[in-house]
């Protein structure tokens, strides 16, 4: 359960109303026991004790002042946490692969964002979710869990967890509408790399980066009831080849077939000259006190000119058992197939061109 504390101490010192002003403390841990396995002449299988399977591990503080008139000074820190081995995450600083940073410490990754809303909507200032990234987020079955049921079209694509800007962008100005809008949603982001105006990439032909890393895109949405679809779009500018990126998804949820939520997800992108395109459909089906979560998912890439696109496609099949508001137990089985070359595995193993690679885990999670 989520923990409030009213900072008095904070309160008093700033000359502040405590009533007004709050913290939380929140955080979710997740590990799960894995075995996966390739196949073909270049293979290997491994067991691990892996971590935010079903959902991503996380220590987090939030707080709001209220500033009156319906506006709200606002913080977001939010750290990943690899709990299986107690180290952190990766940040970025620049939106460049030259920014990546952390060793495995304690950063605050996910999010750390100074925000002030209001009738207006909302306004925020640091590292945040780019809007490209919450289509991912929520027209997938299996959320943002980085397990083997986690959405392939993203972890295989070029934009996906491999590029610094394929989950959130640094130094980034955010809008949100107002949620006052009949049902529609959307929100914009500006993002810098901060480089310096002569920056230049060495080389025969130097190419100026002074504009690497930086960010554009923006996402719009209707939701009404069972009903929710909305499309994205960002652009992140690199000297090399821009990435880019649109996403479409869409759900609806069944009211007489006990819930039933169906969902699916376009993804189309571009790496400098490089295109990839996946889909994803699925479902979630309350059971009781659990869910039965359901996705295929089908990615291919470009390759050279007169040969076929390297294609994988992933199914995965979950169950959800919560024991609690907090708490749930979990096991996912999932398969990749590969065509045309392409080599894609579950769990960091290694499995042959055009081969299989399958996988089963049974984790535990608990939220506070």
């Amino acid at each position: 359960m989520k923990k409030t504390f009213v900072a008095a101490a904070a309160c008093a010192a700033a000359s502040m109303a405590c009533a007004q002003s709050s913290v939380t403390l929140f955080g979710v841990l997740d590990a799960a026991v894995a075995y996966t396995t390739g196949s073909g002449p270049i293979s290997s299988s491994k067991w691990q004790l892996t971590n935010s399977s079903n959902t991503f591990s996380r220590l987090g503080f939030r707080g709001t002042e209220d500033l009156g008139g319906g506006y709200a000074a606002g913080f977001w820190l939010e750290a990943g946490l690899q709990n299986d081995a107690g180290t952190g995450y990766l940040t970025n600083t620049n939106n460049q692969i030259s920014g990546t940073t952390g060793s495995g410490g304690l950063t605050w990754s996910r999010r750390s964002t100074v925000s002030l809303s209001g009738p207006f909507g909302e306004v925020r200032l640091g590292r945040d979710y780019t809007p490209t990234f919450w289509n991912t987020a929520l027209f997938d079955p299996f959320g943002t869990g980085g397990g083997i049921g986690a959405n392939h079209v993203y972890f295989a694509s070029q934009s996906g967890l491999a590029a610094p800007t394929g989950t959130r962008a640094s130094n980034s100005v955010g809008y949100f509408l107002p949620p006052s809008l009949g049902g529609f949603y959307g929100q914009l982001m500006i993002a810098t790399g901060e480089n310096d105006s002569r920056a230049v990439l060495p080389g025969p032909i130097p190419l100026s980066t002074k504009d690497d890393g930086n960010y554009a895109g923006g996402r719009v949405g209707y939701l009404n009831g069972p009903f929710n679809v909305a499309i994205a779009t960002g652009k992140t500018t690199y000297a090399t080849g821009d990435l880019r990126m649109t996403n479409f998804g869409i759900s609806y949820v069944v009211e007489s077939l006990m819930n039933l939520k169906l969902m699916a997800e376009y993804y189309d992108e571009s790496l400098g000259s490089i295109d990839g395109e996946g889909a994803l459909v699925g479902l979630n089906l309350p059971v009781g006190p659990g869910e039965i979560k359901l996705s295929y998912a089908r990615y291919e890439r470009d390759a050279l000119i007169g040969l076929p696109k390297p294609t994988s496609a992933k199914v995965a099949l979950g169950y959800v058992h919560n024991l609690s508001k907090r708490s749930a137990a979990y096991v996912t089985v999932a398969r990749i197939s590969n065509s045309n070359g392409a080599a894609q595995s579950l769990g960091g193993v290694l499995t042959s061109p055009n081969s299989a690679s399958t996988g089963t885990e049974f984790g535990f999670r608990t939220a506070f």
